[in-house]
């Protein structure tokens, strides 16, 4: 069953967006090359898209964002211009009209942002590759996750940011080039680094008590660097926000936040009975005595 995307559009709002590709457990169909592509198009298409991009990993079957959707529609001179400079000047829209309105939409929009990514990938994939290729490339439709901002997006984002160091690719998530860690750290700006200035910055610095970019980055490192110690001999099965371990709500969970965040994201596509008798996970941060919970079970939430 094709089931609706949760996508609040009365309000900024954060995801965490996940796909992999088909294949099987062994397959590791990006390289080098293919990675250093994928990251070339996020980064054209979000220059097209008024969504921001604030982290990212791409891995060798799959990838991570973490973005924000804005609660504002771009201006009529924003969307023309964003238009035209993503067809170098050869498209432009005229005011007004159906396609002006429908590129306005789009604009904002995280699953046509995420689709557009992975068709344009998908084209080129399968046409460089030595014997051209047909046919799906990713398994499914890209997973999201509605995380509330404060403790919940912190820890996704350090989450997002260790995935290298989970898959055992490296120790130290700084050292990976294809995620945006590795490049802040490597190339000493952020590839998304006015995103992280307008957005996270804002919303993480009064909880981290910084100030500056430079504080978030050291704030990330220290944060997984403590998660490292403090997870070493950690053995306690369930629910924990660590960034050294997978943990499947990151990626399955439909909404994760404080319970009332979570209930009142689910009950919008949901009856309020049915949300209410829900039984959420719950969990705590190592360093936090606040809990956070996860909405479990199907996902529910349009595309």
């Amino acid at each position: 069953m094709r089931l609706n995307r949760i996508k609040p559009d009365d309000q900024n709002t954060w995801h965490h967006c996940h796909n992999r590709v088909s294949g099987t457990s062994l397959d590791r169909p990006f390289g080098p090359v293919e990675k250093e592509q994928f990251i070339r198009i996020l980064t054209r298409v979000s220059r097209l898209c008024c969504i921001e991009v604030v982290a990212f990993q791409v891995m060798s079957t799959h990838y991570h964002v973490l973005l924000r959707t804005p609660v504002r529609l771009p201006s009529e001179a924003e969307t023309c211009e964003r238009y035209a400079a993503y067809y170098n000047g050869r498209r432009r829209l005229e005011p007004g009209t159906e396609a002006y309105r429908r590129w306005q939409r789009r604009m904002r929009d995280v699953s046509w942002f995420l689709r557009l990514i992975q068709q344009i990938f998908a084209v080129w994939y399968n046409r460089t590759r030595p014997v051209p290729r047909h046919g799906s490339l990713w398994a499914d439709r890209f997973k999201n996750t509605v995380l509330e901002s404060g403790e919940a997006l912190w820890r996704c984002w350090a989450y997002v940011e260790n995935n290298p160091v989970r898959a055992g690719i490296v120790t130290d998530a700084a050292d990976y080039r294809f995620g945006s860690l590795g490049r802040w750290m490597q190339r000493g700006r952020h590839p998304f680094e006015e995103h992280l200035a307008r957005t996270l910055l804002p919303e993480l610095g009064p909880m981290l008590g910084i100030t500056t970019l430079q504080d978030l980055r050291e704030a990330l490192r220290g944060a997984l660097a403590d998660d490292a110690e403090s997870t070493a001999t950690q053995d306690a099965p369930g629910f924990v926000l660590t960034a050294r371990r997978r943990v499947r709500f990151w990626v399955d969970g439909v909404a994760i936040g404080s319970e009332l965040f979570v209930r009142g994201i689910v009950g919008r596509m949901c009856q309020k009975e049915a949300v209410a008798r829900h039984r959420l996970a719950m969990a705590r941060a190592p360093t936090s005595a606040d809990a956070i919970y996860a909405w479990r079970g199907c996902r529910v939430g349009v595309d």
